[in-house]
């Protein structure tokens, strides 16, 4: 991924001040641009998942494009679905996601933020990788690459792992990794974006309108 090198702490608040700026902006979008945005979105991620398996997706928060489209698209075409779950079992893994299974029949639960995720339990969780591709919601993002998140940092911690050939669950490397796609309107597009070290780079970047991928 070619980037800007990292901004030190300091500059830590012109990305909270940037962050709020974006979100507001999709926050503004109505109903009809969301439900237009999505649709348009699903045809510039379907391509990058032909031959998948299995794809992590999430369910739409603040204002964030909605992946409902592509997780349609995918049991169309017998991809298994599933979504990050706050991770509910170890103290140690806090602030970290799991992945669980995502069916027409799944019965969904706000979490403490009031996200609605499914509840997890063995026989539904995904390991980490066995996913095929991770759509990650973005707030904002810049043509290098750059993105950022909502600023919990729980994507960068779960994925850190894996992108050393690492998973906590496994003795040796893992063979593979996720590819990583990040969804945004394209209104979350801006010039520079401040980079954090801890940043995890995406593989693609995918607004309504074009797709990105980063080298």
């Amino acid at each position: 991924m070619t980037s800007a090198k990292s901004h030190p702490e300091p500059q830590m608040a012109q990305r909270a001040s940037l962050r709020r700026q974006l979100r507001d902006q999709r926050m503004a979008l109505t109903a009809k641009q969301q439900t237009v945005a999505a649709q348009q979105l699903c045809a510039h991620v379907t391509p990058l998942l032909q031959g998948a398996k299995c794809i992590a997706a999430y369910l739409t928060n603040d204002g964030e494009i909605s992946p409902h489209a592509i997780i349609q698209w995918a049991w169309q075409h017998q991809i298994q679905v599933v979504l990050p779950v706050l991770h509910p079992f170890v103290p140690w893994r806090k602030g970290a996601l799991i992945f669980v299974e995502y069916t027409p029949e799944t019965v969904l639960h706000p979490n403490r933020f009031g996200i609605l995720e499914p509840r997890a339990n063995i026989s539904t969780l995904c390991p980490i990788h066995l996913i095929d591709h991770i759509l990650v919601p973005l707030v904002g993002f810049d043509h290098l690459g750059n993105r950022m998140g909502m600023g919990g940092g729980y994507y960068d911690r779960t994925l850190a792992g894996i992108m050393q050939n690492q998973v906590g669950y496994l003795a040796h490397p893992v063979d593979r990794q996720p590819a990583l796609l990040g969804l945004a309107h394209s209104l979350q597009q801006v010039a520079n974006l401040p980079h954090a070290s801890w940043d995890i780079p995406m593989s693609h970047i995918v607004t309504e309108q074009k797709c990105i991928t980063i080298t």
